[in-house]
């Protein structure tokens, strides 16, 4: 018996320990969110999409509690912290703990192990989610701040809107002449952002370009916002009069994979140590607090398209982690009662609660190398944790 007992415990570790030898190291890391998306959101998608989806990919899901350190129903900043540091704050604050001292998100800490990082979002690049990756404020509203402490992140790409918190400010200093000392290269189109060899640059774009719901002016995108009396304006005018072609083909509906896609060809580039991606899809948030199902429907079609290029890419780069969750759920979002004939396509509606955030907990998917990290229920401190103990 005790024979039979031992022989049975050495098979076990026999079998852990070829577990783990298969386990691919995780190098690289893409950490994708979804503000304000709940399971009515991920319903949404699943019930309008004939095709699987991206989120049909998952091999692994979880549960994630999003309460902030002073209230069940977290706001952007303080839920984005957590995501981005690991530890939880009060409401309205970013990228600091509650006593309001600096905090160090899983994206610095990716810088001290040698890898490579970028932002990607379609929105600004001083909101509160991206934001907590990198500031440190207890005020969403300092964008002026914020977008100082975006000068000295370090990041190697970062693909967003927001120009005027840049160029526009009280101070009267340029922070796009400050990038560009620092060694980026600083464009304002979305063309340029797609051609560019650089290795190292900051694409500002008008929101006309990374959303399609955003009206394009009519003005020139950089004159709308104020471009005109910036460095990065004044360059491209250059290039202008030299000949160059600088028309702007604006694909908002397509802009997220695309961006993902441009930000991962300079990441994955000379980088022995790997990289890590934040990438947030921000406007689901919106449809939410405006009650909009046929604006969530199409924008969850929308992130689909993102998600989706992120799979392919993680099946190709199998030392590639990808995990994808939301900072809250927002509207209260669910799918509405509709009745009808059997076989009868019907347009889908959805149904909401509020108008705000809800405290309910969101959905994690996790893909490629230590996905099994991210199997069951976890508070949103929880997921950077995990991470940071995957790629140390």
């Amino acid at each position: 018996m005790k024979k039979l007992i031992l022989g049975s415990f050495v098979a076990l570790l026999l079998v852990l320990t070829s577990c783990t030898a298969q386990r691919k190291p995780v190098q690289n890391v893409i950490y994708l969110i979804g503000d304000g998306m709940g399971f009515g959101a991920v319903s949404s998608l699943l019930l309008s999409e004939s095709e699987v989806t991206g989120f049909e990919m998952a091999p692994v899901i979880g549960l994630n509690e999003t309460c902030s350190a002073n209230n069940y129903v977290t706001d952007s900043p303080a839920g984005g912290t957590a995501l981005a540091t690991g530890t939880r704050t009060c409401n309205g604050y970013m990228g600091v703990d509650p006593q309001g001292q600096q905090l160090e998100s899983i994206l610095k800490k990716a810088q001290q192990w040698n890898k490579k990082t970028g932002i990607v979002v379609n929105t600004v690049l001083t909101e509160a989610t991206p934001g907590a990756f990198y500031a440190g404020v207890k005020k969403r509203s300092e964008s002026y701040r914020i977008a100082e402490q975006f000068v000295e992140s370090g990041v190697d790409v970062a693909i967003g809107s927001g120009l005027s918190a840049f160029i526009n400010r009280p101070d009267s200093v340029d922070l796009t002449a400050s990038l560009i000392e620092k060694g980026y290269d600083v464009y304002l189109d979305w063309k340029s952002v797609l051609q560019t060899t650089s290795q190292r640059f900051v694409g500002i774009l008008p929101m006309s370009d990374v959303h399609r719901r955003n009206k394009p002016s009519t003005q020139s995108a950089g004159a709308a916002d104020g471009a005109e009396v910036c460095l990065a304006a004044r360059l491209a005018a250059s290039q202008d009069d030299a000949g160059a072609d600088t028309t702007v083909l604006s694909e908002p509906n397509e802009y997220l994979a695309k961006a993902v896609k441009k930000a991962l060809s300079v990441l994955e580039k000379d980088s022995p140590d790997g990289f890590f991606l934040m990438v947030e899809s921000a406007i689901i948030d919106g449809y939410g607090h405006n009650n909009d199902s046929e604006g969530m429907i199409e924008e969850m079609q929308e992130f689909n398209q993102t998600l989706k290029a992120l799979v392919a890419y993680v099946q190709e780069h199998p030392n590639t982690l990808l995990v994808v969750t939301a900072d809250h759920e927002t509207g209260g979002t669910s799918v509405a009662y509709k009745s009808h004939e059997v076989g009868e396509t019907v347009p889908l509606q959805l149904s909401f609660s509020t108008k705000g955030h809800t405290g309910t907990v969101v959905p994690v998917f996790a893909y490629g190398a230590g996905a099994e990290a991210f199997a069951g229920i976890m508070k949103n401190t929880d997921i950077p944790k995990r991470i940071e103990n995957l790629i140390k």
